[in-house]
């Protein structure tokens, strides 16, 4: 690493909590101000890797057709006329993939333009630039004050709303009995496989400090609860005749609430007869209370049933956890290592066990995690599209730098350096960061709020290019992402996969964003590689066998079967699966 920096400032925020789980000693001459201190401890620590410049050289062919998407982009969109059919023998059809609105420069000498140019710093300088505009700064603060919590209008707390069963207060002192457990969800018509897992789970709860919006904005000083469900595994096979005890840690998307009611028959959207265009349903409903939490349950359990641990909770202000601000992904992540210390340590944590014993503090500490400290337990971290953001921060956190882009004055410390986080699991990623926001006008502005956020607010919602300026320093990773996903661009995913130096994959679908409106079958498949790649990188395998072979951008669009999410499945198609 870079000791012989000689950079000084005053920390602007303290990383105490987690301490006890590694070594490393946070020194004032390691935090470095401004936006760009990762950078330089990125390029102090590593220089360019072969993964970098792979990275930076890769070239995505133009697109040589168009095709109708429907949700969630609902418009003609660029894309691939490929074969189908066995062994691509069949006719072929357009693909559409949604691109990068940000292309580098013919000119440009700065280096990496996705890194370089969408620093924290650069950012907020933009931020401030638009501010100067009335017009700008009209347009881009009515979008902040959307999204400003309490954020009811896009994060409503819908759990107990369709059965009153699972209702709680999470800003009081909640009786954990209280909080659905697997078993609610065995009865139709939910018929849920996690219910097979009650006798394993317990109710967790963890003691969280406020976030810097509720710290500095609100005056907030009093700290929040978060809670949800720890689910013992068996261990991961080896295949040498042992079991391997591991956790993995599992963060969901924005508005997913862990003990959430769906109906297995509801639909996200439906179809406008005069345009074709598919308009959201609204939740919660007459029979559900969140969308997607069915789907994110399944690979809960299927995770489970591979033999891992699997701690999940609901994110601070959302669902079963206290708070007012549920957007900072940036503190989110720092959550991760919090939830970890306090299980092994029992400062803050309260435990149900499954036979209803409550146990609390010391009582509570080192109870779960297998009984191994929490800097040895083998870790896998994964998230689903906002999860996604905290899942990269936490591994940014871990093995890079932890910098406080929410302060009024950032600051960089070293990484935590926990050797036994294994890699990340990231479902319709956001984690390459700024620069690979999607080419559609909705998402044009995404950048100028990211900096109005962070820097009026601070709010670190989006993640700014650190996360993926970092990722080669991460041990592995896996991608599992729709086609037309609107959090990144797939050339942003491919720059964070080229990155990553250790066992990695990617997983595509014929599909948006929200990857609950997929085919069965894909969601199938997408969870079928994502527990073999965590039980691989678990058991220290450093390849990872049965992926769909890729060797460049279009081949990899090319990997994806011909399914599609029902409102963009070309009409010839559907002329063709209806012939007998």
């Amino acid at each position: 690493m870079h000791r012989s920096m000689t950079h000084t400032a005053t920390r602007t925020r303290e990383f105490t909590a987690l301490r006890p789980l590694h070594p490393l000693r946070l020194s004032a001459r390691w935090a470095l101000p401004g936006l760009g201190a990762l950078m330089l401890l990125v390029a102090g620590c590593t220089g360019t890797s072969d993964a970098q410049r792979r990275a930076t050289a890769a070239e995505t062919p133009p697109t040589d057709c168009t095709a109708w998407v429907g949700t969630d982009r609902n418009a003609m969109m660029g894309g691939y006329r490929l074969p189908q059919g066995a062994r691509g023998m069949g006719n072929t059809v357009c693909v559409p993939v949604l691109m990068t609105a940000n292309r580098k420069p013919a000119d440009y000498t700065g280096g990496d333009y996705h890194v370089s140019e969408f620093t924290d710093d650069k950012l907020k300088a933009r931020w401030r630039a638009c501010k100067e505009e009335p017009a700008c700064f009209a347009r881009i603060n009515a979008q902040m004050q959307r999204w400003l919590p309490p954020n009811k209008e896009r994060a409503t707390r819908s759990t107990g709303v369709v059965d009153p069963s699972g209702k709680i207060d999470p800003e009081g002192q909640v009786d954990l009995k209280q909080i659905r457990r697997p078993a609610f969800f065995a009865k139709a018509p939910y018929n849920e496989g996690i219910a097979e897992a009650d006798g394993r789970t317990y109710m967790v709860e963890f003691t969280v400090p406020r976030d810097a919006f509720e710290r500095i904005d609100l005056k907030m000083t009093d700290e929040i609860k978060l809670r949800g469900w720890y689910i013992e595994g068996a261990g991961v096979d080896d295949g040498k005749g042992k079991k391997v005890r591991a956790l993995a840690i599992m963060a969901p998307g924005g508005g997913g609430q862990l003990t959430a009611i769906q109906h297995p028959d509801e639909a996200s959207y439906r179809i406008d007869e005069k345009t074709g265009k598919t308009i959201p349903i609204a939740f919660p409903n007459a029979t559900t209370e969140t969308m997607g939490q069915r789907w994110w349950r399944e690979n809960l359990h299927a995770l489970n049933q591979a033999g891992f641990d699997v701690l999940a909770y609901d994110r601070r202000g959302e669902g079963l956890s206290g708070g007012f601000s549920d957007t900072n992904t940036l503190e989110q992540g720092e959550d991760v290592f919090r939830a970890l210390s306090a299980l092994e340590g029992g400062r803050g944590l309260r435990v149900l066990t499954p036979s209803g014993q409550l146990l609390e503090g010391d009582a509570a500490k080192g109870k779960l995690l297998a009984g191994m400290k929490a800097q040895d337990i083998p870790l896998v971290l994964g998230g689903y599209s906002r999860g996604s953001m905290s899942t990269a921060w936490a591994m940014t956190k871990n093995f890079v730098a932890e910098c406080s882009f929410d302060m009024p004055e950032p600051s960089c410390t070293p990484p935590k350096g926990l050797k036994n986080i294994r890699g990340a699991i990231l479902l319709s990623s956001f984690a390459s960061g700024a620069g690979y926001v999607g080419d559609s006008p909705d998402l044009a502005d995404r950048n100028l709020f990211l900096g109005g956020m962070a820097a009026d607010h601070h709010i670190v919602f989006y993640p700014n290019s650190s996360t993926l300026a970092g990722m080669d320093r991460w041990p592995s990773a896996f991608f599992g992402k729709g086609l037309w996903d609107r959090a990144e661009s797939l050339e942003g995913t491919v720059a964070a996969y080229n990155r990553i130096r250790g066992v990695k994959e990617i997983v595509l679908a014929r599909g948006p964003h929200s990857i609950e409106t997929w085919p069965v079958s894909d969601r199938g498949y997408l969870r079928e590689r994502m527990v073999a790649y965590a039980k691989t990188v678990i058991v220290g395998g450093r390849s990872l066998s049965g992926a769909r072979p890729w060797k460049d951008f279009k081949s990899l669009v090319a990997t994806t079967p011909d399914s599609w999410e029902p409102s963009s499945r070309p009409k010839a198609a559907d002329a063709a699966a209806a012939t007998p």
